[in-house]
């Protein structure tokens, strides 16, 4: 997902030009057990008419599309090479700064100010002391398959109109027991397919990512979305989720580092964080340039700039989130499991009042728990469970 008010702020109006794939209209969250799902979401029409909320994108066409537009700004894009080290120089008595990179073939480039994209594993932030090494429990591991089918079809089977989108995203049955999810959208005349979960529990529990993607392609609801479909495209990506106690120093002298390899994700926010903190961090070296200082000091003027938005605010009131998945780490799938089971009995039919129903519901719930456990786990899943 591209998001419109974040990826405007980078390129106004972004939409009348950029590769978007879909304005999403409809976004929906499923429970999902075996053979059902249960369904909360919303639908708002407003959002395919400017100033849109979302938008589906093709990665790759994306951005290719946002590189041509820093180098009309001025930017030089260098491709098929590899950062492999930091270069730093002496800073005092015993200070050092940051006055460059190596690349894979030795070169090496200098520059008064670095500023580190480098994505979840961030090394390159660990060399310069400013990130601890991240471990499997503060990493998310997805991989997505891209299924090319007529536009026509997409738009009957989930009920849209021309340049209109939906995304769906799944807990419960597409992890086999993991915490993580799945999810599935719309492109212009492709549908998109992922799932994943912490990196921990997948390895822990002997799980196999493609086996999980075509585990959820095979199930009911999903095979008839995507009857007909050709794969057309694999990958896969890491995503930080170590939450507030594990975000990094986001800069030093002469370094400066964001999105992912600050650690900063939220729910499903990424790709607009990461654009956003890029701005700032930009911003903070035109300022350092202008003052023609590159120190600690100076720089660090970007971290007040994050702690003023909203996402580092979400991030912060999300900080027990990992300790709670650590206790319950079966959280999705008995939420989604005991709610199917629920909706199985409250919409069958037969000779029984809906009073009489539930009370039946009531008392299977609590021979699988104690009633007072039931009220401490639902109080902490209020309180910390996320999926959006």
């Amino acid at each position: 997902m591209i998001y419109r008010e974040a990826t405007a702020q980078i390129v106004p109006n972004f939409w009348e030009e950029a590769p978007v794939e879909r304005a999403i209209v409809t976004d929906t969250l499923w429970f999902m057990d075996q053979t059902s799902a249960v369904q909360v979401g919303f639908t708002g029409l407003n959002y395919a008419k400017p100033p849109y909320n979302k938008f589906s994108v093709i990665r790759s066409r994306f951005d290719h599309w946002l590189a041509k537009k820093a180098e009309e700004a001025g930017a030089h894009l260098m491709t098929s090479c590899l950062v492999k080290d930091l270069i730093f120089e002496k800073e005092g008595l015993t200070g050092k700064k940051v006055a460059g990179v190596v690349l894979d073939d030795g070169s090496k480039l200098y520059s008064d100010a670095v500023i580190l994209a480098e994505g979840a594993m961030a090394d390159l932030a660990a060399k310069a002391g400013l990130r601890r090494e991240i471990s499997a429990d503060s990493l998310k591991i997805y991989v997505k398959e891209i299924l090319a089918l007529p536009r026509e079809i997409i738009e009957a089977r989930f009920n849209l109109e021309k340049d209109e989108g939906v995304i769906i995203g799944m807990v419960g049955f597409p992890t086999s027991g993991a915490v993580g999810k799945g999810g599935i959208w719309t492109n212009r005349d492709s549908i998109s397919l992922v799932v994943g979960g912490y990196l921990n529990q997948i390895v822990n529990k002997g799980l196999n990512l493609y086996q999980l993607l075509n585990r959820l392609k095979k199930h009911p609801m999903i095979r008839r979305l995507i009857e007909g479909a050709k794969t057309v495209q694999y990958m896969s990506h890491l995503i930080p989720k170590g939450g507030y106690k594990s975000l990094p120093q986001f800069y030093d002298n002469g370094i400066l580092i964001t999105g992912d390899a600050g650690m900063l994700v939220s729910g499903r926010h990424g790709t607009d964080i990461a654009m956003l903190s890029g701005k700032y961090a930009a911003e903070t070296a035109l300022q350092a340039k202008a003052r023609g200082d590159f120190s600690k000091k100076t720089l660090s003027s970007y971290e007040n700039k994050l702690k003023n938005t909203f996402f580092m605010r979400a991030i912060e009131s999300n900080k027990e989130a990992r300790d709670y998945y650590r206790e319950y780490p079966d959280s999705d799938f008995v939420f989604s499991k005991t709610l199917n089971e629920v909706a199985y009995e409250f919409f069958k039919e037969g000779l029984k009042t809906q009073d009489e129903k539930l009370n039946e519901i009531i008392e299977e719930v609590k021979e699988i728990q104690s009633l007072q456990k039931n009220i401490r786990d639902i109080y902490s899943g209020l309180q910390h469970w996320r999926v959006f």
